[in-house]
């Protein structure tokens, strides 16, 4: 019995008595408590940002290796593995290429000098490709822009390679620069490598520098990536449902979590299953087309839920003047609790006549406010609607409303608006619009 007391103590509601006195509850503590960062959430979008970058090395591979009328090509042996010596490896063949991404967000500079641009990767890179015997091509991708030495250092990776080495003056030094970089950045006291061996590596690598952040790369990439695929398959529309379907395919290998031949089955006999050790990371083109082929057969799956819009006059004018849909049901609900105010009230020409004249006032509310607020270059529904609102109030306060309270008033001017007397925006043919979003529901 004690113990249960005991648990039953421990989930109980607690009390906060912060420094102001007033007491709150451990939830409300929890919410409004500002948290010191945020750097778990900002960690996780940064490696999901690195998962859509491979995932667009992996569509641009699928795309070379697509024919015209849309049939992967027959003997094409394509590999993407994840996380191994470096973020991503892409393996065609015998050609290998490691990928190192770097995420930098908007707040920090360019890089402007070698020593930056080696720690933004390409010193971890020059180290595994060393260790792989200097054979593999590689590759940094980053958001950071490149200016200054670091600008000149990129350009000199590519004279490298068309020239196939050969060195000139400006380039010998820069070569000695990365030489030094290495050295001095390394903490286990080895001398300078050989410059022989700088320059191979830098023949070796290529910096894709000025890549879209982890806010942008979600919206842009089924335009920029898969609806080149899309449109070779013969379904344009089918650019959101491929990239969703690929990009599952590498996040799940990024943690090394892909399936495996035979899965969780035991070893019988001694007999283990036959598998790649890297088959959990590893994501082939023959891996893509099914997930393409899977998405074009499921469009509507991997689509977005379709928005449910309100669909009458007052509605598609407050949208059309910026206003959120808690707003345009707040006022939809005024207009409706108005009609219900009058309808009770209706009866007497004196009733008629003093609707009549609170529907001018409010006309005239409207009328100034927006000639206030009105601008050509952004939407001023909302600023419109809070103007109105607060004279509204002013009015309710200091009676001048004949017992209309300010929500009934604002209830008003959304029938107002729903009779196309008021507008939240430019006049527009509402009409319309009404036609297009029945249409398209």
């Amino acid at each position: 019995m004690e113990r249960h007391l005991k648990v039953l103590s421990y989930y109980a509601p607690r009390v906060i008595i912060p420094s102001s006195g007033l007491a709150t509850s451990a939830s409300a503590a929890l919410r409004d408590t500002p948290a010191l960062d945020d750097a778990g959430a900002e960690t996780a979008d940064r490696y999901e940002w690195q998962a859509m970058m491979a995932t667009a090395d992996l569509l641009a591979a699928y795309f070379q290796r697509l024919d015209y009328a849309g049939v992967l090509a027959d003997g094409q042996t394509f590999t993407v593995i994840c996380e191994l010596h470096e973020d991503w490896a892409l393996v065609a063949g015998d050609a290998v290429e490691i990928v190192s991404a770097k995420h930098r967000e908007a707040s920090v500079a360019r890089l402007a000098t070698v020593r930056s641009l080696f720690d933004c990767g390409v010193l971890h890179l020059y180290e595994r490709w060393d260790a792989l015997r200097r054979t593999p091509m590689c590759r940094l991708v980053t958001t950071a822009g490149v200016a200054d030495d670091a600008a000149k250092l990129v350009a000199a990776c590519d004279t490298l390679r068309a020239s196939k080495g050969v060195v000139t003056d400006d380039l010998a030094s820069l070569i000695e620069a990365c030489a030094q970089q290495i050295a001095k950045l390394r903490d286990n006291g080895t001398t300078a490598p050989e410059v022989a061996v700088v320059t191979l590596f830098l023949m070796s690598l290529r910096v894709q520098h000025g890549e879209a952040r982890r806010e942008h790369v979600p919206d842009l990439a089924p335009t920029r990536f898969s609806k080149p695929i899309a449109e070779r398959l013969g379904r344009p529309d089918a650019a959101d449902a491929i990239w969703t379907a690929v990009l599952a395919l590498v996040r799940e290998r990024m943690r090394a979590a892909g399936p495996v031949p035979g899965g969780g089955l035991p070893t019988v006999l001694g007999a283990p299953h036959p598998t790649d050790p890297h088959v959990a990371r590893s994501v082939t083109l023959t891996d893509v087309d099914v997930a393409s082929r899977v998405a074009l057969r499921n469009v509507g799956g991997y689509a977005r839920l379709p928005r449910l819009v309100r669909i009458n006059k007052l509605a598609v004018k407050l949208s059309h003047g910026g206003c959120s849909d808690n707003t345009i049901e707040r006022l939809d609900n005024l207009r409706l609790q108005h009609r219900g105010y009058w309808r009770d009230a209706a009866g007497t020409p004196a009733v008629r006549d003093r609707r009549r004249r609170m529907n001018n006032s409010l006309l005239k509310v409207v009328s100034d406010v927006t000639e206030a607020v009105r601008t050509a270059d952004r939407d001023w529904g909302l600023q419109l609607l809070a103007e109105v609102e607060a004279r509204l109030q002013a009015m309710a306060d200091e009676q001048e409303t004949g017992g209309l309270d300010a929500d009934l008033l604002l209830g008003a001017i959304a029938d107002l608006s729903n009779d196309c007397k008021v507008w939240f925006s430019d006049r527009f043919d509402v009409d319309a619009e009404i036609a297009r979003l029945r249409a398209a529901s």
